[in-house]
């Protein structure tokens, strides 16, 4: 009994790290799928190898990609403002759009003479570009009468993707093996070093304070929580093969796999206990316990989700201090309770526990 007790209290004081993912297949048979947009439930692609973009709805029973504009050269961006799809040309040095709503979408060339631009994110009516030749960040605003290019930031290492949190940019410079952060509000912009040590980060995409990385050269998807005081990146997934995009449709991260020429998609229904509370201050009790939880020294309401061990959400609301949570009908087993703010707390549920 005694050991028993024992391996529980270790259990449950022990930071661990939990994944509960599923990688699966949304569409294959495509020809060179670089980059991802999502208008609503349809997913559209770049196949830079197809020269064309095509378009996936993923709320069809078995998803197929139809194309959208053909006889491009070699896309390798996107991304949407309203119903017009910007396209970032790469070896056609060139940004166009594309109407989505039109009978017959064409492509209208919006500021050419770029420099290689691959990756495209809108901050109000401001395009910014990565110019992967040109070692910088551009940007256009698309409500002037003659939309140019004008330099943010020069003097980067192969800028690929990269993805806004509020006024702050992050970037994705494959040749520097770094993600580097850019406030664009300042006088005059700078990027400094977010994360060096990285294996070839090639695209960006936020979930929270997430940003979730596409790592080329590793053959994997790591994530850093930006609020760390120490960012680190930890692995997602790995044993990718030449992916070059990321994009998040609500809790599943879609990814184009270049090289195996596919649209794959990651359950991303994952608890991270890297940063497991111990602060003795909010305590999750009883526990073990049979009929209910509740938490002490809570300050304010807080939204919660419960997961189960394989990662499946089974309950969530919202908690006030002392308030209980019942688990009556909860299987027995080890459970994660996860507040918005990241704090996880790991509970079992145990008959005979009063």
């Amino acid at each position: 009994m005694k050991q028993i007790y024992f391996l529980i209290t270790i259990l449950l004081l022990t930071p661990t790290t939990f994944y509960a993912q599923t990688v699966t297949n949304v569409v294959t048979g495509l020809n060179g799928p670089i980059a991802l947009a999502f208008n609503r439930n349809t997913l559209y692609v770049a196949e830079s190898g197809g020269n064309k973009i095509s378009k996936i709805d993923i709320t069809d029973t078995t998803p197929t990609a139809t194309d959208v504009v053909t006889g491009l050269t070699r896309p390798a961006g996107l991304t949407f403002n309203g119903n017009d799809l910007y396209v970032a040309e790469s070896d056609g040095n060139k940004i166009y759009k594309i109407d989505i709503t039109t009978t017959t979408p064409t492509a209208t060339d919006v500021v050419t003479g770029l420099v290689s631009p691959v990756g495209l994110a809108f901050n109000g009516n401001d395009l910014y570009v990565a110019e992967f030749g040109g070692n910088k960040i551009s940007k256009i605003d698309i409500t002037a009468t003659t939309p140019t290019a004008t330099n943010v930031v020069t003097g980067l290492t192969g800028p690929t993707g990269f993805a806004f949190n509020g006024n702050d940019l992050y970037v994705a410079e494959y040749g520097g093996n770094k993600i580097s952060k850019i406030d664009i509000t300042a006088t005059t912009p700078t990027a400094t070093d977010f994360l060096t040590g990285l294996n070839g980060p090639i695209a960006l995409a936020f979930k929270g304070n997430d940003l979730y990385v596409a790592e080329l050269d590793g053959n994997k998807i790591s994530k850093i929580d930006i609020n760390a005081t120490t960012p680190t990146a930890t692995d997602v997934v790995t044993g990718l093969n030449g992916h070059y995009e990321l994009a998040f449709n609500g809790n599943d991260l879609y990814v184009a796999e270049y090289s195996e020429n596919k649209i794959s998609k990651i359950d991303n229904n994952t608890i991270s206990l890297n940063d497991f509370s111990l602060n003795k201050d909010i305590v999750i009790y009883p526990n073990p316990s049979d009929e209910f939880i509740q938490f002490s020294s809570l300050t304010e309401n807080n939204k919660y989700s419960i997961f189960d061990i394989l990662g499946a959400e089974i309950k969530k609301g919202v908690i006030s201090n002392n308030e209980k949570i019942n688990i009556r009908n909860f299987t027995n087993g080890l459970y994660f309770l996860k507040f918005d703010n990241g704090n996880t707390f790991k509970f079992i549920k145990k008959e005979g526990i009063k």
